[in-house]
């Protein structure tokens, strides 16, 4: 159905009022303005023959968004690059999967509520080994470089996203859900509250998963740790966490001997970074064990511990109870 098409009598009427006329025109101009979003420059998940394709925004005029939702049965491929952000949400199953970006690997268990982040540019190779039901929320680059101009204040040459895995977080999957659920509504007028949810989600982006720092963070920051440090010491634990973690992997990437950055990191965290990666393991046991019927024993291989007893003795003194009860009386 033509929307911008009035009923025969309507058209009659608009014959004879040049005023109405100029709106009918201004509308088909303002409509033709918008370039569709470019969906030969996704990663093409849609084509897959595991993918079943619920929904998507194509068609409505979205130019700075595409969104998708999808069941992907396993599959195992390499994915080209797209110069968009890229960000997956798990509605529901869950599924080990494996990424490859330039060539180092990642590894992590994706929940429901859990979401990953590709930055713009990065091809990836892909494994998931059961059926998950996904949302796919694409931003395109020339929209976030214009947020990222905005919050910069056009005083930062450049800005890297920080890609992750596996990972939570409230607001993104709030600001997500509420663009997947304008695609219910009628598609005159959704497109400025669409365009303000995708503004809200690429400045959160930036803010939190970026190397972005604040004009106060530009200036010497010899003696502490930069939003890029941390932000990178942090993709490591969230990707990494299943895997055995040394200081040295703790550190990576952020320029300084080991000894400096544990300091560096205590002093801006008033946390040791074995301090915050232990906690991050038993946050994500906590829920796994609440959200999933996942074994304890594996529940503690994902989680990075050695074993299963070192992982119920650590979970005790964490908790106040082992696996096997939290999981029954709940976080009560």
């Amino acid at each position: 159905m033509n929307t911008l098409n009035p009923p025969p009598n309507e058209q009659n009427f608009r014959q004879h009022d040049p005023a109405a006329s100029q709106v009918q025109h201004f509308k088909q101009g303002y409509v033709a303005s918008f370039r569709e979003f470019p969906l030969e420059e996704t990663h093409s998940f849609g084509q897959l023959d595991s993918c079943r394709t619920l929904r998507t925004s194509a068609g409505r005029n979205w130019d700075n968004v595409y969104i998708s939702k999808q069941i992907e049965d396993p599959n195992e491929g390499s994915f080209r690059a797209s110069p968009h952000l890229f960000i997956s949400l798990t509605r529901s199953g869950s599924t080990r999967v494996i990424c490859n970006i330039q060539s180092q690997e990642y590894r992590a268990y994706l929940h429901p509520g859990q979401l990953s982040i590709l930055a713009p540019n990065q091809p990836v190779n892909m494994k998931w080994d059961r059926r998950i039901h996904t949302t796919h929320l694409y931003l395109r680059n020339t929209f976030l470089n214009e947020v990222a101009g905005d919050i910069t204040r056009n005083q930062s040459s450049s800005i890297d996203i920080v890609g992750r895995l596996a990972f939570m977080d409230p607001l993104l999957e709030g600001l997500i859900t509420a663009i997947d659920d304008a695609m219910e509504l009628g598609i005159e007028g959704t497109r400025p509250y669409v365009e303000h949810l995708a503004r809200a989600a690429a400045c959160h982006v930036l803010r939190k998963y970026s190397t972005f720092r604040s004009p106060q963070s530009l200036e010497d920051s010899s003696g502490e740790l930069t939003r890029s440090q941390i932000a990178r010491f942090r993709e490591m634990v969230d990707t990494r966490m299943s895997q055995k973690l040394t200081l040295t992997d703790l550190a990576e990437g952020s320029g300084l001997s080991t000894g400096h950055f544990a300091h560096l990191f205590k002093q801006a965290t008033g946390t040791t970074p074995y301090q915050y990666l232990l906690h991050s393991r038993i946050d994500r046991a906590r829920y796994l064990l609440a959200k999933t019927s996942m074994p304890v024993v594996r529940i503690a291989a994902e989680c990075g511990f050695s074993d299963h007893v070192h992982f119920t003795r650590v979970f005790s003194k964490t908790v106040g109870q082992p696996p096997a009860a939290f999981r029954k009386h709940g976080s009560d």
